[in-house]
């Protein structure tokens, strides 16, 4: 299992960006299922080392334009469909933290229902090494869960999240 994790840990670091002293992930926003309004976040969990600049490039390939919040580092962006956001920031707090994509207003493009919320976790550890596994995509939610992540009002979440945090 160790083995595994730092495998997992070494193909990260290998297709991450290493520039200008930050390094660089790609989330994405995916669209599993237009007609359901099936979506979710990959890689959903994300862990980086303590005090390490990272530059996360937030790609929207959901139909409809989203909004991206991690709330504890203050970012909160919006993101026009099939548009790249990029943010910085340093993991300057240990701890796990949710980013989520909140419930989006139905539209012509969603066939007039929401888009569910979304929400991943952000780990920051003392680990010298930046751990996100992007090798395997997760499973999309299921029909359930996503009407369960629209029960809520535009622009909320659900107190239950889509995915459930692994331990780092």
């Amino acid at each position: 299992m160790l083995l595994a994790a730092v495998v997992a840990g070494e193909i990260a670091l290998s297709n991450s960006n290493k520039t200008g002293g930050s390094v660089g992930i790609d989330l994405h926003i995916i669209e599993d299922n237009p007609v359901l309004q099936i979506d979710h976040f990959y890689p959903d969990t994300i862990y980086v080392p303590l005090n390490e600049s990272v530059s996360l490039a937030i790609q929207n390939g959901d139909d409809e334009t989203r909004v991206f919040t991690l709330t504890q580092y203050n970012i909160n962006v919006t993101i026009i469909s099939g548009t790249t956001q990029r943010v910085n920031l340093r993991a300057s707090q240990l701890g796990n933290f949710s980013f989520i994509s909140p419930i989006a207003p139905p539209s012509p493009a969603s066939g007039n229902l929401k888009a569910p919320c979304l929400e991943g976790f952000f780990y920051v550890t003392q680990n010298a090494t930046l751990l996100t596994e992007t090798t395997t995509p997760p499973p999309a939610p299921t029909e359930a869960q996503v009407l369960a992540a629209n029960s809520g009002p535009v622009g909320s979440c659900t107190a239950h999240p889509l995915t459930v945090p692994s331990s780092p």
